[in-house]
């Protein structure tokens, strides 16, 4: 997996959820361990995409559960 693709999730999830870095790792859940809301996880894609350039459409974004499974999403998309 990229790291400049990894450290691009993190930072995004670290400015959009208003958390500290050490506060999630790559099994932590949005929806149960962070508890964000559809329009928080929406506004993590809308970030990723101005900033990667990869887009998250809604439907998978509903099957990307932990932060990891974002980052290994993005990873296999980012140029």
């Amino acid at each position: 997996m990229s790291t400049k693709a990894e450290s691009t999730v993190d930072e995004i999830v670290t400015d959009r959820l208003s958390l500290n870095e050490d506060a999630f790792d790559d099994g932590t859940r949005f929806k149960e361990d962070l508890d964000a809301e559809s329009l928080d996880i929406v506004e993590v894609a809308e970030a990723i995409e101005a900033t990667v350039g990869v887009h998250v459409p809604d439907d998978d974004l509903e099957d990307l559960a932990t932060v990891g499974d974002l980052k290994a999403y993005v990873a296999e998309r980012a140029d």
